[in-house]
């Protein structure tokens, strides 16, 4: 299955995606083990698409996740969340590590923000041209480019 890394609505032009600045955060925090399993889900994901044994459809949304927790897995742990493109590929918003097992609601919104954007045409998951961050800081929404949605 092929991934694609989000970026937020009004900042397309981050100089990174959501899920690289939540692991550069956890690394930040000397939470390696985490951003290894975090590496290692993706990675099954990527051999094995929706049959990855750590992928979850969460309940009464369009949310799916990466659990470290899933079948047989740790306790807590590491999370990767995501949605499901019409293409068949993998839409990777952002990820977690932490002792309890409950998701982070505000990682929740985000992903529902950025499902909306996506459904809105807008191209969260094109990356930037090189060596610009123009933006990344800004609040005002880039223009939309509806080639690469």
């Amino acid at each position: 299955m092929k991934l694609k890394l989000a970026r937020e609505a009004h900042r397309l032009y981050a100089k990174h995606s959501l899920s690289i600045e939540a692991l550069l955060a956890l690394k930040k925090e000397q939470k390696h083990q985490g951003v290894s399993m975090v590496i290692e889900m993706l990675t099954d994901l990527v051999l094995h698409g929706q049959a990855s044994r750590h992928l979850v459809k969460m309940k009464g949304r369009s949310i799916w996740d990466l659990k470290s927790t899933t079948r047989g897995g740790q306790r807590g742990g590491s999370r990767v969340y995501l949605f499901m493109l019409p293409t068949g590929e993998a839409g990777i918003v952002t990820c977690e590590v932490k002792e309890n097992d409950e998701p982070d609601p505000a990682l929740l919104v985000l992903v529902l923000k950025a499902i909306k954007a996506f459904k809105a045409g807008i191209p969260i998951f094109k990356q930037p041209p090189h060596g610009t961050d123009k933006a990344a800081s800004s609040s005002e929404p880039q223009p939309p480019d509806r080639a690469d949605r």
